[in-house]
């Protein structure tokens, strides 16, 4: 049996119908979707990313504020241990005094200073005046 070709005047239902073009109408949408989806994810990451961020900040203003304190802390233990008050006390209690009396000491080898007073005065105004 040999196939008889169509009679030219018939025609065919499935050459009345549009060809399929599924694959290329679809191409838009995936690349849409991959694209929507990147970006939700990019804004996750992002947001933690700040997230993260904030709770490093919150961390050091803690620290900041506890040195803070214990900076408040030491200054008031100065200003406790420099009190002239306080000196004193301690200084009687250990057997420091002023002198009643002023005694010249003699070291043997040594000869008396050569240097004219006027002179060491004036290279201590000059140490005192200069500026760094």
């Amino acid at each position: 049996m040999t196939a008889q070709p169509a009679p030219a005047n018939s025609f065919d239902l499935v050459e009345l119908l549009p060809p399929p073009r599924i694959r290329g109408q679809l191409r838009p949408w995936v690349i849409f979707a991959v694209v929507v989806v990147i970006a939700f994810f990019a804004l996750i990451l992002s947001r933690v990313w700040l997230d993260r961020s904030g709770f490093e900040l919150d961390e050091l203003e803690a620290e900041i504020a506890i040195e803070q304190a214990r900076l408040r802390d030491l200054r008031v233990e100065v200003a406790r241990l420099q009190d002239p008050d306080r000196i004193t006390a301690v200084a009687i209690a250990n057997g420091l005094v002023y002198p009643q009396e002023r005694i010249e000491i003699e070291v043997p080898g040594i000869e008396g200073e050569q240097l004219d007073p006027e002179f060491r005065w004036a290279q201590l105004k000059v140490v005192l005046t200069a500026q760094p």
